[in-house]
Formats: C-alpha cells, sequence, structure tokens
C-alpha cells in the first residue's frame, strides 16, 4: 500500500514538471508589394537657338498683274512658281516680223499657263507683256476680265460697246476701240487691256464678222455675236511713254 502510495506521489511530481507544448507561432501577413516608382519620359531638351517656323506658302490668287511687273525676273519666277513651272519658249511674230521670246509660266497647264513677253531684241529689257492665251483660264485681272466670258459679258464690263477687227487674219478678233469705256486703253492708266475675240466652239457654220475690217459689238446686223463671240486671249501692260 505504502508503495503505491509513493508510485503516484512520484508520477504527480513528474506530471507537474514536465512543460506544455508551445502553440505554434501565428504566421504574419505577407507584405504589401512596394508600389512601383513611376518613371517620367525623358523631355528633349530644345535647341540652343530653334529655327523659326516657316510660314505656309500663300495660296496663288490668279490676280494680274499682281506682284508681277515690267521688271519681275526669271529668278522672282523661279521661286514664286517653282523651277520646274517656268521655261522659255520661242513664238512667231504676226505678218511674218520674225519671232520673240517669252518666259512660260506652267507651261503645261492651259488653265494656268502665263506667258511673259520679252523684247525681241533684248531679252534682258523689262517684259512686254502678261499675255493669257488659253480659254478658261484662271488668271484675270481686278475688273474680272478673262478669258472665256462671252462677248456680252465683255461689253457689260466696259460699260460700253467695243469695236473689233474681223475674225480669220493674224489681228483677226482683236479689240480695237472700247469707246470710253470702263477698260479703255487712256492716257494715264496703269495697264493697258489687249483683248482677242473668236468664235464660240459650238457656233458651227454660222456667219461671223471676218476680214480687215471694225466691226461693233451693238451692230444690228450680227444681232448673235453677243453669244457667238468670246474672249480667246488676253494681255496686260504698261503703257510706255508716248503711248496712247
Amino acid at each position: 500500500m505504502t508503495r503505491l502510495l509513493l508510485a503516484a506521489c512520484i508520477a504527480s511530481a513528474l506530471c507537474a514538471c514536465t512543460p506544455e507544448p508551445e502553440a505554434p507561432p501565428t504566421p504574419k501577413p505577407p507584405a504589401a508589394p512596394a508600389a512601383r516608382a513611376e518613371i517620367a519620359p525623358a523631355v528633349a531638351e530644345a535647341p540652343a537657338n530653334p529655327e523659326p517656323a516657316k510660314a505656309p506658302a500663300a495660296p496663288e490668287t490668279w490676280e494680274l498683274p499682281g506682284s508681277l511687273g515690267p521688271l519681275t525676273t526669271r529668278l522672282e519666277l523661279d521661286a514664286r512658281f517653282g523651277k520646274a513651272n517656268v521655261r522659255e519658249e520661242t513664238f512667231d511674230g504676226t505678218e511674218g516680223s520674225g519671232s520673240y521670246p517669252a518666259l512660260v509660266v506652267f507651261p503645261d497647264d492651259p488653265r494656268k499657263r502665263l506667258e511673259l513677253v520679252l523684247d525681241a531684241d533684248n531679252p534682258d529689257a523689262p517684259i512686254r507683256e502678261l499675255r493669257v492665251p488659253s480659254m478658261d483660264s484662271r488668271w484675270h485681272d481686278p475688273t474680272g476680265l478673262r478669258t472665256g466670258i462671252s462677248l456680252a459679258e465683255l461689253v457689260a464690263l466696259n460699260g460700253a460697246p467695243v469695236s473689233f477687227y474681223g475674225l480669220g487674219w493674224d489681228y483677226g478678233g482683236t479689240v480695237q476701240d472700247w469707246h470710253g469705256g470702263k477698260l479703255a486703253n487712256a492716257v494715264g492708266n496703269p495697264l493697258f487691256h489687249r483683248v482677242t475675240l473668236a468664235a464660240r466652239k459650238d457656233v458651227g457654220d454660222a456667219p461671223l464678222p471676218a476680214g480687215d475690217a471694225s466691226f461693233r459689238s451693238d451692230d444690228a446686223r450680227w444681232p448673235a455675236i453677243g453669244r457667238q463671240l468670246v474672249v480667246a486671249e488676253i494681255g496686260i501692260s504698261w503703257p510706255h511713254d508716248g503711248d496712247e
């Protein structure tokens, strides 16, 4: 009995001395990922001496004479219209009077073609005339004079009848009297106008004024010429001393 009691006491003492197992440590929550630093895009340094922005080219106005004058040079034409759009050509004079040179702008485009007629004996002399030789050209003068308009429209621009040579020869269709109208080549005017008339394409075989004679736009013998004739060519020039 005594032995049993002693054994029980020893067992109790051993249990009291045995430590309890520790609870496993609570795991720490994972750390939040570090925020990615934003890298600002590299900014190119401005050049020390920036070039000034080039102004856009001014649109062509097609108004004559505009900036063109009797002393306009080939270099100025090249700069304005492009060197590839300017070339020199030679033309036959009227009634076998030889030939003469001209600087031609946009030579291959009928609607833009412009001929700057030069002196036959001295190509370096002032330009003699700005000539628009094509129907329905874009070129015009400040009054609205342009190729392609009818004789009736020309008379309205002039504000008076006009007289012209009959068709069918070197000077055929040339207006030779403006009868005091707005387009008259009066002394003191800064510009002279030269206008050549021709038959409309759809006129066919209709009788028209012809030959080396002068006809008026209001001639009752030709009641339909106001529509049948159109401006086929215009020339603008600067009067010289003594011109009338």
